[in-house]
């Protein structure tokens, strides 16, 4: 997905140049705002691989991060789908403001498994 999107930002940044319809505008504020979701679910998996190298999975912080950062690619996805829907003139936007829905949605879940994780943790270290 991300290659996808760095491809369309790079064919983006060649028609800046050519293109200077009212349209162009809406597309590169809509491809902006799914380029920088993507970076958010990046910056997070890059963040939560580093923590799970050092062995800590289930801890408060991870749960925050998961959350955090779940908030704001929803957020993102949301300000994408409502630009593409209701303000922008362009037929046919593409998927990625549904799939940063998801994406975030996602990361809202595996936060919420994260939560329960850590209780089972506390729960198990209390027993031993």
């Amino acid at each position: 997905m991300g290659v996808s999107e760095y491809w369309k930002i790079l064919r983006l940044s060649y028609e800046m140049g050519k293109d200077d319809t009212d349209d162009f505008v809406w597309y590169f504020l809509l491809q902006g705002i799914q380029a920088l979701g993507i970076i958010c679910s990046c910056i997070a998996f890059f963040i939560l691989a580093l923590q799970a190298a050092k062995g800590k999975i289930f801890t408060r912080g991870n749960e925050l991060l998961l959350m955090i950062f779940g908030s704001i690619i929803l957020a993102l996805g949301s300000i994408s789908y409502l630009f593409s829907h209701f303000f922008s003139t362009i037929e046919n936007p593409g998927a990625a403001s549904s799939l940063l829905l998801l994406v975030g949605l996602s990361f809202i879940f595996f936060s919420l498994i994260f939560k329960i994780g850590i209780g089972m943790q506390q729960d198990q270290d209390l027993t031993i």
